[in-house]
């Protein structure tokens, strides 16, 4: 196997798993949810974005540019996904839990989009520990 197709399903693959849980539940309400309510709209949402990233995967075969454009694809997805992940209103109790993760996915969004040609797959390791101390389980995949 190529270096370009081992990079390309690594690094897809470990973006793919972190690109947490990011779909549409956000909560219009001021009031927090509960931590069982949290979990369920953050994992719907991670699992959302998880298959619109496999789908921009470029598969075996796939040139430094391909893998790169999907990559960029894939970083400005998670931004899409930080987005409404933060429109949940997680329990006070973890509040600053579900912040310090999704700044950590964030800043590791922001440099596989500058970086996309030559990032790293250990890229979202911390965010992905930060999602399963929180019990997440679509998020941090």
């Amino acid at each position: 196997m190529s270096h370009t197709r081992i990079r390309s399903s690594a690094v897809v693959g470990s973006v793919l798993v972190l690109v947490l849980a990011l779909t549409g539940c956000g909560s219009s309400s001021s009031k927090a949810l509960t931590s069982a309510q949290f979990k369920s709209q953050a994992d719907a949402i991670c699992k959302t974005y998880n298959a619109k990233a496999d789908a921009l995967n470029p598969g075996d075969g796939a040139t430094n540019d391909q893998v790169g454009a999907a990559l960029k694809k894939v970083a400005d997805l998670i931004g899409t996904e930080v987005v409404k992940l933060r429109a949940l209103k997680p329990p006070t109790s973890i509040a600053p839990d579900v912040r310090a993760m999704l700044d950590s996915v964030a800043a590791a969004a922001r440099t596989l989009h500058d970086q996309a040609a030559t990032a790293p797959t250990t890229l979202f390791t911390d965010a992905n520990k930060k999602a399963a101390a929180l019990g997440l389980t679509e998020c941090g995949k």
